[in-house]
């Protein structure tokens, strides 16, 4: 492990200059972004010839864009600006690149560098001792048919998978290109980096003498995994430090690496590198718009600021001829500034490089809306009491969250260093916890903390003990494949008082000191081949079994059922609700609670310290599915919803917007309660100190 550990000090070296120059929370990124794609193949003729600079800024003005990413290389390798390092695309005879960035910086308007990493067909085609190797040696490009015949029809998002890990030739060829880009437009702003999440683990000639340096065993899957991430971000670092050598105001981003998923380009904080935080998403089909507070609230949570990324495309990134409706547009935008975010639409330009005018018009119509509200948002931090764990398990974690999303709880994500921030703090049922964690959650419930935990949440590593005093002992998993809850008075506000049903079974532990607030109710049988009954689950017996469903210590409330994946699977109301009862049963001071918002409104609390002023934002535009995709296209008007702010500055004003309408409020003690007027779509109000 000492020799691991100096290898990736040699690569990493000391990393306070890469953050000194990211910026800081109270330095939004400009708040009405494009994403210009353009992948282009040598097989389309005539690129760029309808190109026209007055054309171009036109879209722009349309748009009330004041940022776009702009293309030097795409994914199929060709540059967009004459190289001596890299190839022109060859069917462009001029500067595209250096055409955009004058039409952009002539009417004001940022232009970063898109610059793509991690595919691209020509190195690829050229130099395949650059790509990923699988172990057995061969390129890495999942759904790649090696032996079909050249006109087959080829698969979507299937490319060859690159390799600029640091000390790799294809690193120095990016560093080379980059420089030259750099060189030849010394008033560029920043480089976009795209395409970093290919592959989780690399076995070409380069990898393996890495590792064998590193000492690495290569059977060991997740150390091959954490070297490869180690190697990026040696490989990010340098690029880094080579943008700021030109120009050290230059924005830097590198894609992919916020996501927050089980895997080592996130464990190894990957992100670290980035000047700020694009969150790329497209809610309609892939991403989901529950997708945004999650990510929006962690990387703010980090110091620096965020971007919300989502595309004018319906269904897929990069799509042509694929329109959402303006309205989707506008609502996810509004969602955007009310998480704290600035906004960025994917757009693909056409290869003959003539701006779509429809599709500027369509964000133009968000961002109008977004010009009313924009200094409202960003440059906020989130603010809540209630913390959520973070398992980095997909269905655990965003069971709790659409959770809370739905009842309106606003959360934050908790942390080992900072627990104090919060009075309660909800862990997923995902194994999660640390020994030396499990000792800071436990002294901090016994300052007064207090917990919710969802079954395997609380046990240790090898899932044989708990790690928290629920007030019961472990037993173990049950024999039965599902099982019922039977709710007792304290967790029984809007649940059914007969056995309800749960899809999974729970586990059994043994009451010892806990209060029992709800009991399990066992079936008679498993359903199986020898024993069933009618089409489903076995009905339940007509007693309550020894083991408790919900069991209160304290401050601690344990969950026997992985309700948070049963919710984020399954969607029973009743499971929601009585997480919701036990949340209620605890959580006594919430900064923010909102009443009469219906379940699909959302809401998010910011605290804009330079500005003096709590933000509460509401949201309201449910999402339909359709085929295959949620689509937004309803706004309907929200009446009657009130909320009560609890915060420690004196509110001396309250007003609405967009309108900067001011409101009466009333004061209980610390608590504001405003009564919101009616709105449509989105609405801010904004409490003054």
């Amino acid at each position: 492990m000492r020799k691991i550990v100096s290898i990736i000090c040699i690569f990493l070296g000391a990393q306070g200059s890469v953050a000194q120059t990211q910026r800081s929370i109270d330095q939004p990124m400009p708040t009405r972004q494009v994403h210009l794609d353009f992948h282009t193949s040598e097989h389309i003729p005539d690129i760029g010839k309808k190109f026209d600079k007055k054309q171009f800024q036109a879209a722009l003005k349309a748009g009330n864009i004041n940022h776009i990413n702009i293309f030097s290389k795409g994914h199929h390798g060709w540059t967009y600006y004459p190289s001596k390092v890299g190839k022109m695309h060859p069917n462009l005879d001029f500067d595209l690149l250096g055409a955009q960035l004058e039409a952009c910086h002539e009417i004001g308007v940022k232009a970063p560098f898109y610059f793509t990493i991690g595919w691209s067909e020509l190195d690829a085609r050229e130099h395949p001792e650059w790509t990923i190797r699988n172990k057995d040696g061969s390129i890495n490009a999942p759904g790649y048919d090696w032996d079909t015949s050249p006109d087959t029809e080829r698969p979507t998002y299937l490319w060859k998978r690159m390799d600029p890990s640091i000390g790799t030739p294809y690193h120095e060829h990016i560093m080379k290109q980059v420089e030259e880009i750099c060189q030849r437009y010394p008033d560029f702003d920043g480089f976009w980096f795209d395409i970093y999440h290919v592959a989780k683990t690399n076995y070409n000639q380069y990898a393996m003498a890495r590792m064998k340096k590193e000492g690495i065993d290569i059977t060991d899957t997740l150390a091959v995994e954490r070297s490869h991430a180690l190697a990026l971000k040696a490989h990010m670092k340098e690029l880094r430090q080579l943008v700021a050598k030109y120009n050290p105001e230059a924005t830097v981003y590198f894609n992919a690496v916020t996501r927050i998923k089980d895997v080592y380009l996130f464990k190894e904080r990957l992100f670290d590198m980035d000047t700020h935080q694009d969150l790329e998403d497209l809610p309609t089909t892939w991403g989901g718009y529950n997708k945004l507070p999650l990510d929006a609230k962690y990387h703010l949570q980090q110091g620096t600021p965020a971007v919300g990324m989502s595309g004018k495309f319906h269904k897929a990134w990069g799509e042509f001829g694929g329109f959402k409706h303006k309205d989707a547009i506008k609502y996810e935008a509004a969602a955007m500034i009310s998480f704290g975010a600035s906004c960025n639409f994917g757009d693909q330009l056409h290869p003959s490089g003539e701006m779509d005018m429809e599709t500027y018009r369509n964000i133009g119509h968000a961002y109008e809306y977004v010009k009313q509200i924009e200094d409202y948002g960003p440059g906020g931090v989130p603010v809540s009491k209630l913390g959520i764990w973070l398992t980095l398990d997909v269905s655990a974690d965003h069971g709790v969250i659409n959770m809370l999303l739905e009842t309106h709880d606003d959360f934050k994500v908790a942390e080992a260093d900072n627990l104090d921030d919060f009075e309660l703090i909800i862990i997923p049922s995902e194994p999660s916890i640390t020994p030396e964690q499990a000792k800071k959650i436990n002294d901090w419930v016994d300052r007064g903390g207090k917990l919710i935990v969802f079954a395997d949440g609380a046990l240790n590593e090898t899932r044989n003990k708990f790690l928290f005093d629920v007030g019961a002992d472990y037993i173990g998993p049950s024999d039965f494949q599902f099982d019922f809850t039977v709710v007792k008075k304290d967790l029984g506000k809007d649940v059914v008082t007969t056995p309800f049903l749960n899809y999974k079974a729970g586990l059994l532990v043994k009451s010892t000191k806990g209060e029992v607030l709800a009991k399990i109710r066992e079936p008679y049988f498993n359903r199986t081949y020898d024993k069933f009954n009618g089409h489903r689950e076995t009905p339940y017996k007509l007693e309550d079994s020894e083991y408790p469903a919900v069991i209160r210590n304290g401050n601690i409330l344990f969950f026997a059922h992985a309700l948070d994946r049963l919710y984020h699977k399954d969607g029973v109301f009743l499971h929601r609700q009585l997480v919701k009862n036990a949340i209620d049963l605890l959580y006594k001071n919430p900064n923010l609670k909102v009443d009469h918002l219906p379940s699909s409104g959302r809401v998010s609390l910011l605290n804009q310290k330079g500005k003096n002023r709590y933000v509460a934002h509401l949201l309201y535009a449910p999402p339909l599915l359709r085929g295959d995709v949620s689509v937004i296209e309803d706004f309907l008007p929200v009446p009657n919803v009130a909320l009560t702010l609890q915060v420690e500055e004196p509110i001396k004003k309250v007003v609405q917007v967009p309108g900067n309408r001011p409101l009466e409020f009333t004061k209980d003690g610390t608590r504001i309660k405003v009564k919101v007027p009616t709105f449509t779509m989105h609405t801010a109000i904004v409490f003054e100190y």
